[in-house]
């Protein structure tokens, strides 16, 4: 009888959950909802998309970092869908790390890289990287900065930021001598002489290891070179141009500032941060070096009134072109399994609220057409120009060979210096060097 009854209750219990599962055809849960549960459940066909994990890896890390931890929480914010995990690590290390993961095949899907041909347009070129030519947020930025991520109309990545090298000027050696900034070569030599005449040396530079002067010809060959001949660093690469010739002009100008004393006597003895204290301290008028540079000088002398321009070697009726260059780039790995996700997060990083805090952040320039961020108002001037998309990038970033090219270009030029070789025998050993690097 006890057995009768088990078997009974369990043939109701049955058609108890027979019933149930009919009856909630359109709740996909096995348990039926209490009247409250019902009133407040969301339907599973609304519920948010599964998170999708974004890996970013790339060369900041510690205090470079920057906005990048700001910028990600504010990108998960928009896309809570999307999660971004950043690795980070010294530059150094990275360029290793970075070709080892591409080479095993699993780099991660969004990459922070170099600019130019040795970096992020050779991994490119090589078939690692997405083409992103035809996004329409690529047209956010200037001209000149996609040159550094671009080749035969495929870009491999978005620069982020830019740096530059120019003319640092004292403006109250200026305002005293009735000085404008100086917009042609003419100008910049009548300004020189004016400030030598009064007793000022007119630029400060250190030549111990030639760095300087390789940074000098980087902010006056980009008028004079690539001005008549932009593709110039294409023609460089294919061996159908070399150094001689088309950057003779671009020596002699410089070189000719030695005789007419406008540049730092024995200059060859003299470090960067000697030169740089004397302009900072008053004794020199004008330092050429990189944006990078100002807080050295402002700490030497906070009360220091400065600007930078770029360099004018263009002739009168020109335009001026500064020498800027991209900082960082973001590239997406082409063999990503989340390429939605990683095109959202170029996306983001290319709108000009989210690049301000990152250039605010690095002391860098802006590369969105028409913008200049929040800069040290030094820059003013510079930045103008650049907005303007009239800048070019460090010369070595589109050179196959500019490892060997501008380490002998450091070295002739202190020869040049010490009278023991001309600038033209200069250009030959640059080309030399080039052609035993392209061996």
């Amino acid at each position: 009888m006890k057995r009768k009854g088990l078997g009974l209750l369990a043939i109701v219990m049955m058609l108890v959950m027979v019933v149930s599962a009919c009856g909630g055809g359109n709740n996909k849960n096995t348990a039926s909802p209490s009247p409250t549960e019902s009133s407040s459940q969301t339907p599973v066909e609304s519920a948010p998309a599964e998170s999708v994990t974004l890996k970013v890896t790339g060369f900041k890390s510690g205090t470079e970092l920057g906005a990048i931890p700001e910028l990600n929480e504010k990108f998960m914010s928009e896309n809570p869908e999307i999660k971004v995990v950043y690795e980070g690590m010294p530059g150094g290390q990275f360029k290793d790390f970075i070709k080892t993961r591409f080479a095993a095949g699993d780099a991660s899907d969004v990459i922070l890289m170099h600019p130019g041909l040795s970096d992020v347009i050779s991994y490119g070129k090589a078939g690692y990287l997405m083409d992103l030519s035809g996004e329409s947020w690529i047209s956010n930025f200037t001209a000149a900065a996609l040159k550094s991520t671009s080749q035969d109309g495929q870009v491999y990545a978005i620069p982020n930021d830019m740096n530059v090298m120019g003319v640092y000027y004292n403006k109250e050696i200026f305002e005293k001598l009735s000085l404008a900034t100086p917009t042609n070569w003419d100008e910049f030599l009548a300004a020189s002489e004016a400030i030598k005449q009064s007793g000022t040396l007119p630029i400060a530079i250190g030549n111990n290891d030639g760095w300087m002067t390789l940074a000098a010809l980087y902010t006056v060959a980009p008028s004079l070179v690539y001005g008549p001949t932009p593709d110039f660093d294409s023609k460089l690469n294919d061996g159908s141009a070399t150094f001689t010739g088309a950057w003779d002009d671009t020596v002699a100008k410089w070189f000719s500032l030695i005789d007419k004393g406008y540049l730092t006597e024995k200059s060859t003895g003299v470090s960067l941060d000697q030169a740089q204290q004397a302009f900072a301290t008053g004794k020199a008028a004008m330092y050429i070096d990189g944006s990078w540079s100002l807080a050295g000088i402002k700490k030497t002398n906070p009360d220091l009134k400065l600007g930078m321009f770029a360099m004018p070697s263009n002739a009168a009726g020109q335009d001026v072109i500064a020498s800027a260059a991209v900082g960082t780039t973001f590239a997406i790995n082409k063999d990503t399994k989340v390429a939605d996700a990683a095109k959202k997060y170029l996306e983001f990083w290319s709108q000009a609220d989210n690049q301000k805090l990152w250039t605010k952040s690095q002391q860098g320039f802006m590369t969105i057409n028409g913008e200049t961020g929040d800069i040290d108002e030094a820059f003013n001037e510079i930045a103008a120009v650049v907005a303007q998309g009239n800048s070019y990038p460090f010369l070595d970033q589109g050179w196959l060979y500019g490892g060997a090219a501008t380490t002998e270009m450091m070295t002739s030029a202190q020869g040049v210096y010490l009278k023991a070789i001309t600038p033209a025998v200069m250009l030959e050993n640059m080309d030399k060097a080039w052609a035993d690097a392209a061996k």
